[in-house]
Order: structure tokens, then sequence, then C-alpha cells
């Protein structure tokens, strides 16, 4: 049986999502998901909680949902993918990395893959000259590519491609078997607001949720959930920031002296947007300053460490037999209750960024230690089950 796998935060999971998993499963191959936990990469919570996240996944066909800890979904995009990528090294199993891209084939991405994993002289004078023009990392780094590649590396500046480079990159320095597979994103781009005939982006629907309009054209399940936004956190980022030292601030990962202090400046504010629009500055992207500010909250320094455990959150009888499999041949640990993990730092975090979370939603801690994945139905009344 061929597993091919994708990474993910299904934020919330609509019907582009669905359509991918579909192409995955043809052929009969099993669909896994390694899915960001309760917190995303570009610096905030998650919509709605990562176990209703990972069944409504599996009951809109997805055979596996493995939990990618907010050590490595609250990170840079090359951190969350050498964190998904590990761990699927990890299972032992997939055969196939699959992700969506603007770019819609392997070439030019691979290309730009390898300009970054070996930098020229070229590449490396170039970007040393953006960054002293004041131009973000990423700016900086699109023109340091333009310096050697040409037009090519137009493709850097789209999201799902950033993200689809860095997969690659991964790959290739943990010296993977994985085979990567990308298809085109097409009809409505990563961040649109404007949505297609029965497909919008996942801004779009988090934007329709807080508005209280429906989106039930975009998804293939019952949106019967309750939405979560950062706003909720509004009163302990606010409260965690004027406290912070600089020093607290710059141990964090992404986070120098520069971000600290205008950070500290904007501590002022009472809410996290009031907060980062203060702080705001063409050369640091409000998504970094937004993982610095969740990683704070959270405890966490956000330095990177290899995965130490494999978590499923939901599966369906056939990942449970992909998880029978994995139990012989994995690298690393399968840990389906949380009382097994409760002396691995990793898993500590991870508990700390699940009781902040129900904190700021009013639900009591300790959720970790309680939720335990059984075989999950699959079709569309699924979804609906708690």
């Amino acid at each position: 049986m061929t597993i091919r796998a994708t990474i993910a935060e299904f934020n919330p999971f609509h019907n582009g999502h669905k359509r991918l998993i579909d192409a995955m499963k043809e052929g009969g191959a099993a669909a896994v998901a390694v899915m960001s936990g309760n917190y995303v990469q570009r610096g905030g919570c998650s919509v709605f909680d990562k176990f209703t996240r990972a069944k409504v996944a599996v009951s809109c066909g997805l055979d596996l949902v493995l939990e990618l800890p907010l050590l490595y979904s609250l990170s840079s995009a090359e951190g969350f993918a050498m964190g998904a990528v590990e761990e699927m090294n990890g299972l032992s199993l997939v055969d196939e990395l699959w992700f969506g891209s603007e770019a819609g084939e392997l070439a030019p991405l691979a290309e730009l893959a390898e300009a970054l994993m070996n930098e020229s002289g070229a590449f490396r004078e170039a970007l040393s000259a953006a960054l002293s023009d004041g131009l973000s990392y990423a700016a900086a780094r699109q023109r340091a590519l333009t310096a050697v590649l040409g037009e090519k590396a137009a493709a850097i500046a789209e999201p799902n491609n950033i993200l689809g480079v860095e997969y690659l990159k991964a790959l290739k320095r943990t010296g993977s078997s994985i085979t990567p597979v990308t298809i085109h994103r097409a009809e409505v781009a990563h961040d649109s607001m404007e949505p297609g005939e029965n497909v919008a982006s996942a801004r779009a629907l988090r934007e329709s949720l807080k508005t209280g309009e429906s989106i039930d054209s975009y998804v293939p399940y019952p949106p019967v959930f309750r939405p979560v936004f950062s706003k909720s956190f509004d009163q302990i980022i606010a409260y965690r920031l004027k406290i912070a030292s600089m020093d607290e601030l710059t141990a964090i990962a992404g986070c120098n002296e520069e971000i600290a202090a205008r950070l500290k400046k904007a501590a002022h504010g009472n809410s996290l947007e009031a907060i980062i629009a203060a702080a705001h500055s063409r050369r640091y992207a409000d998504s970094r300053l937004r993982r610095v500010l969740f990683n704070l909250v959270l405890g966490s320094d956000g330095k990177y460490i290899p995965p130490t455990y494999i978590r499923p959150l939901a599966f369906s009888e056939r990942g449970a037999e992909i998880l029978r499999a994995a139990s012989a041949a994995a690298k690393l640990p399968i840990a389906s209750r949380g009382g097994s993990l409760k002396d691995d730092e990793i898993f500590r975090l991870e508990c700390r960024g699940t009781d902040v979370y129900n904190l700021a939603i009013g639900r009591l801690g300790g959720e970790e230690f309680m939720y335990y994945p059984s075989v999950q139905r699959q079709g569309p009344d699924a979804s609906a089950q708690k």
C-alpha cells in the first residue's frame, strides 16, 4: 500500500483540502497528514482546536492525522517544514509528500531549494547588501536569488511555493527517501478574500467566521463548532509583554535586540493587534512578531530540537492499520496517551500551549492527558462527532 502524506494546518479544513486528499487517495493509496496543533505558523491560534480539526479531516477522507507540536507549528517556514518532515521520516512508512504550490511543478522549486542550500558567494553578497538596505529577510532573500537566478526567483514570493521549497530542503537535508509531489494550487490564491465557485481561502473563511457569515458552501462538513480567534489572547499577551524583560524576549528564536526593543516600546497596547501595529516595521514581518509574542506567552524559546515522538490525533480504520504497522517500523515512539509523554520536553510545552488556548476561551486545563483517539467514522455526518 502506498502511503502519501501532506503537511497542513486545516485552519479551517475546506473544499480545497478535500480535493487534495481525494487526489492523494487515487489508486488506492492511504492519505496521512502532519497537522499543526492549536497554534499556526504565521503566529496565532487555530480557529478550531486541534482535536476537532483532526476529526473533521478524517471524517472528510484522511486516514491518519499526526500532530505537529507547537514547537514547530509556531516557527519559521524552515522550522515548520523540518519538524514535519522529520516526523514523517520517523514514521518510516511514508512514500510520498504531497503539497500544493503556485508553481505546480517541482523543477523550479528544486532549483530554488538548491540555491538556498548551497549559497554562492554572489548570493551571500547580494543578501547582505539587501539586508543593509533595510529589507526584510524574505525580501532580501528574493533580491539575492534574483541576482543569481534571474526571473526564476519570482516563485519564492508565493506563499505555497515558499513552503514547498522548505519541504524540499528538509527532505534533502535529512537524506529522506520520501518522494515529493506537488500539484497546482488553482482557482483561489492562498490569501485571497475573493472566493471561487465553491472554494475559498482559509483566510477568507476565518474572516467569514469572525463576522458570522455562513461558510457552508466552502467546507465539506457542517461548521457547528465554536471558532476561536487571536483576540481571545489579548489580555494574556498584553500582560506577558508588559512584565517581560529584554533578556526574556531576545532568548526567543527569531527575536533580536531590535525586535525586542520595538515590542517593549509597543507594550502600552492592550491587544495583540495594537501591539503589532505599534511594533510594525518593513524590516520584520508581522508574522515574525506574532510568533515571538505567542512563544513568550507559552514559555517557549522556539529553538529547534528534533522531534522525539509521534502522536496520532485522529484516524480511520485504515489509519489504525498504518499505526499498527508503524509500531514495529517507526524510528520514533508512537504515543497515543499523553501520560506516556509527561517527562518529554516537547510534550510539556504542548501541554502549556493547550492549557493557555483553553484558558483564553474559558475551558479547563489538562486536556492533553484526557484526550485519547479512537477510530473515527468517515462520511458526511462523521465530522459532527465530538
